[in-house]
């Protein structure tokens, strides 16, 4: 996970937004690999402003539930798009979960969490 948040900080310190779908195509990118976290945690700059003055780090993996069928549900902070950023549609939490099976901890699906602004899900370059 480190590597993970190693090269998000670097995609975030390079440049402008590439975008909500991009985010959306590398989660689901995701599906089919194995999640290999097994325990909630928070990230070193959680709160901090990560770009410019208007996004600030996410909390890591907030929470691991367990739905009706027995999956597990592992739910991400990822970042926060704050009331300033250059565009208004984008302010909000970017939360996410992913769906993982409890046996191989192999990513099944994903979707966006309740509570929080897809549209502030977004990839920089």
């Amino acid at each position: 996970m480190k590597l993970f948040f190693i090269l998000l900080s670097i995609i975030v310190l390079n440049g402008c937004a590439v975008g909500h779908e991009d985010f959306i195509n590398f989660r689901n990118d995701s599906i089919g690999t194995k999640e290999i976290n097994t325990k909630p945690y928070k990230w070193e700059n959680s709160g901090e402003l990560i770009r410019a003055d208007f996004l600030i780090s996410g909390q890591g993996l907030t929470d691991i539930s367990e739905d009706e069928e027995g999956n597990f549900i592992y739910h991400y902070s990822e970042q926060e798009v704050l009331s300033n950023a250059p565009n208004k549609e984008w302010i909000g939490k970017c939360l996410f979960y992913y769906v993982v099976d409890p046996k191989t901890l192999i990513i099944k699906s994903w979707a966006f969490d309740e509570g929080g602004n897809p549209l502030s899900c977004r990839t920089w370059p």
